[in-house]
């Protein structure tokens, strides 16, 4: 650690740049990254899709629906904001039939 002495004659940013420097010395360097072979990568991918819980087909039916009827009820919402701001246009620039 550094005394006070020190810090004090020493500017701000070197005082930091010396306490950083001296803290990542501490730190112990990260380990080699292993590599697998191609069939170690299937065999993880296989057990990870094992743990995976898929929904059944009238869970995925409800929800598709459920989709479609959203993006519908959107599209009507949509469809009444855009027409409502055409008609407000036109009422701004007298092109009112």
């Amino acid at each position: 650690m550094m005394h006070d002495e020190e810090t004090e004659s020493m500017p701000v940013a070197e005082a930091t740049k010396k306490t950083a420097d001296g803290a990542a010395k501490d730190l112990p360097s990260p380990a080699p990254v292993r590599r697998g072979g191609i069939i170690q990568f299937i065999t993880e991918v296989r057990r990870e899709t094992s743990k995976v819980t898929w929904p059944t087909w009238k869970e995925t039916w409800l929800t598709t629906l459920v989709v479609f009827i959203m993006v519908a009820i959107m599209m009507m919402f949509f469809f009444g904001v855009d027409w409502l701001l055409a008609m407000g246009e036109r009422l701004l620039i007298g092109a009112t039939g």
